[in-house]
């Protein structure tokens, strides 16, 4: 009987050594699998970093991994070859684990206009709102509207909304595209509100510069009634004042410098961009009342540059409004709006064929933005960035199996 205890009592032994021991290897491979996959996260953070500083992203290689701490890392660089899409592949290898990510990486020009909608403190988006793309060199939004249906009707998927503070979308509205707050910031999506892009935060924040507005002598006031002809030039104005039904034709390039500048309804502001855009500068304020409409004749948004000086925020007596009433009226309107200075309030079925970036934005309910693909390379500096749409873990792989 003692013999037999002994043995049992050793069999016990043992088999609580082997499971000490394998609990003990459990834990130890945990830990490296977790070293590891923070080990290949931050070096794809910092290959992002130097992809975006000019450089390719690539970093070390197996044969002479870069470290960090006591794990061995190296990124992988490849690009397509349009030059557009390149991919960053960092592997890590913590003693006997291995973990790799991926992050997929898009060139854009280097420009303002990257988003549909841009508000330097906070972007809102009220229930119902839309914001989508379209390019224009390609045709018009109609033409390449063929995507859902009825109020998801769109066209591309590019209609980036963003801001340097929060993203806010309540319930129901939809962005074809991404939602990107601020580095600090965060980006909210209400109930069966819908983002198709990435709502990963931006890495930095984006400047809005001050506007240079050009310094002209002032003709005093413009009354616009009837239909009115005003040819390639500058224009420096007190108040220039549509009244209701007006219709404004303003032959490219001209320059229209206005302390207020006030559209009535169902007036037109024309452009006939053979020859170049036409700028406008507002100190004040700027009112677009309902079924007004300013465009191109080419429906180009490049062609037509809203900048309001207007500061509704520290000075709440300027007015800002794009004040739209009913959507079947048909207003319209083809071009960019910049606004440093001014909190925007989109009123519901405003739609609007371009970009706009302000202090702070607010789409109301049923109000459109098309963003104008084409903007960015328009305006472009001639330089890239690159903007992040994919980041994956991939499966961790046992070490010295990282190809």
């Amino acid at each position: 009987m003692t013999l037999v205890c002994v043995v049992a009592v050793s069999t016990l032994s043992v088999v609580m050594l082997d499971m000490a021991e394998s609990a003990q290897s459990e834990r130890r491979d945990a830990s490296e699998r977790l070293r590891a996959q923070y080990a290949a996260e931050a070096a794809a953070s910092r290959a992002v970093a130097l992809l975006q500083a000019g450089e390719t992203g690539a970093i070390g290689s197996e044969g002479s991994p870069a470290t960090l701490d006591s794990a061995g890392y190296w990124v992988d660089s490849t690009v397509n070859a349009a030059g557009d899409v390149r991919t960053l592949t960092a592997t890590a290898s913590q003693d006997r684990t291995t973990a790799r990510v991926q992050v997929t990486m898009n060139a854009v020009p280097d420009s303002l206009w990257r988003f549909a909608a841009f508000g330097d403190d906070a972007m809102h988006m009220d229930s119902n709102a839309r914001v989508d793309s379209f390019n224009s060199t390609v045709g018009t939004w109609v033409s390449q509207a063929v995507n859902g249906s009825g109020s998801n009707l769109f066209a591309n998927d590019k209609g980036n909304v963003g801001s340097n503070g929060d993203v806010t979308m309540d319930q129901n509205s939809k962005v074809w595209g991404g939602a990107q707050c601020g580095p600090q910031g965060t980006t909210t999506v209400l109930g069966n509100a819908v983002v198709t892009g990435s709502t990963t935060p931006a890495p930095e924040e984006i400047t809005l510069p001050p506007l240079d507005i050009p310094t002209l002598a002032s003709s005093g006031d413009r009354t616009i009634n009837g239909t009115v002809n005003l040819a390639a030039g500058s224009y420096r104005y007190n108040t220039l004042n549509m009244k209701a039904g007006a219709i404004l034709n303003v032959a490219g390039p001209a320059t229209i410098v206005t302390t207020n500048f006030l559209m009535r309804q169902n007036t037109q502001f024309r452009i006939d961009a053979t020859n170049g855009p036409v700028k406008i500068y507002v100190y004040d304020d700027f009112v677009l009342s309902s079924n007004a409409q300013m465009y191109a004749l080419n429906y180009d948004p490049d062609k037509l540059q809203l900048n309001l000086q207007s500061d509704n925020v520290i000075d709440p007596d300027v007015t800002v409004e794009l004040d739209v009433i009913d959507f079947d009226s048909n207003t319209k309107i083809f071009g960019t709006i910049y606004a440093p200075n001014a909190h925007i309030e989109v009123d519901s079925n405003l739609e609007l064929f371009g970009a706009m970036m302000a202090r702070s934005i607010d789409l109301d309910s049923n109000a459109r933005v098309h963003y104008d693909e084409n903007l960015a390379r328009a305006r472009s500096n001639g330089s890239v960035v690159w903007e992040q749409v994919a980041w994956r873990a991939l499966p961790n792989l046992p070490h010295g199996s990282a190809n």
